[in-house]
């Protein structure tokens, strides 16, 4: 299986207050495709410094990486289709 390169977008986010809390920002962080498309519909939120943290800790276990290499073996391999920036229109 070849392995593809992502590229992110990152970009605050404007949370609403509820009841309980006061609005606040947050950090959303979307995986973009070679035609810079967004790979995820939602991206990863990140609220806080101490979230920001955990979140690396958590990447950075070796045990996750095994189980990602793992699933990679077991899942059939995603081919997605080919796009280009060009247009499809054809003149004449």
């Amino acid at each position: 299986m070849g392995k593809e390169s992502y590229e992110y977008i990152w970009h605050i986010l404007r949370l609403p207050g509820l009841r309980s809390t006061a609005p606040s920002l947050a950090i959303e962080i979307n995986p973009v495709d070679s035609s810079g498309s967004a790979t995820k519909k939602r991206g990863f939120v990140i609220r806080s410094n101490s979230e920001l943290e955990q979140i690396n800790n958590l990447l950075s276990n070796q045990k996750l990486a095994q189980l990602a290499k793992s699933i990679d073996e077991v899942n059939p391999e995603v081919k997605r289709p080919m796009t280009t920036k060009e247009s499809d229109i054809f003149e004449s």
